[in-house]
């Protein structure tokens, strides 16, 4: 599958004291590591202020301008015709990638993630590379767009993965649940 990667490492942190996510340790590796090791073997678009050796490195404008619009910057890069949309902030994306990499998308859009309480994770997809680029095509901005919107248009397939794959890091709680891995699935 020809397949190229959106790693988002731009957030601010805020829930986590303006910390910077990608940087942050679990397990005694950077976040950002983490998630590029879980994407290992494909080309790789970080968006965020990193450095990110072998991934090509662009920041949306402007800078904090949110998801969406980094997403749209990432699109800009990816050159594939499948994109995989991933958050740094993800502790175990090595249990979410080979699931959404072996989803069958059909005629679909795309495909994304679901929580064992039924949500979607709207950052953990793999799309159509010509699909988002309509969708961020027909917004008049991405700053400040709610993902949800964004991806709204698309027509998506749902994968579920459990608890453990579902975890992201938001919060001092979620790491110390990460490191200690209190959490099944």
């Amino acid at each position: 599958m020809d397949v190229g990667v959106i790693v988002l490492a731009g957030g601010r942190g805020a829930r986590l004291g303006g910390i910077d996510k990608a940087a942050l340790e679990l397990d005694g590796e950077s976040m950002l590591d983490r998630a590029l090791r879980a994407v290992a073997g494909l080309r790789v678009v970080v968006v965020g202020d990193v450095a990110a050796p072998g991934a090509t490195v662009v920041q949306e404008e402007p800078r904090f301008a949110g998801p969406a619009a980094a997403i749209g910057a990432g699109l800009a890069e990816i050159t594939e015709r499948y994109v995989l949309i991933v958050p740094c902030d993800q502790a175990h994306l090595d249990a979410v990638v080979p699931v959404l990499l072996a989803a069958d998308l059909g005629e679909a859009d795309g495909v994304v993630a679901v929580d064992p309480d039924g949500r979607r994770q709207h950052l953990l997809r793999l799309v159509r590379t010509d699909a988002l680029r309509g969708v961020v095509a027909a917004q008049p901005t991405l700053v400040n767009l709610s993902v949800r919107a964004l991806f709204e248009p698309l027509d998506v397939l749902e994968v579920s993965i459990g608890a453990r794959a579902a975890l992201d890091i938001d919060t001092w709680h979620d790491h110390e649940r990460a490191a200690k891995g209190a959490i099944d699935g």
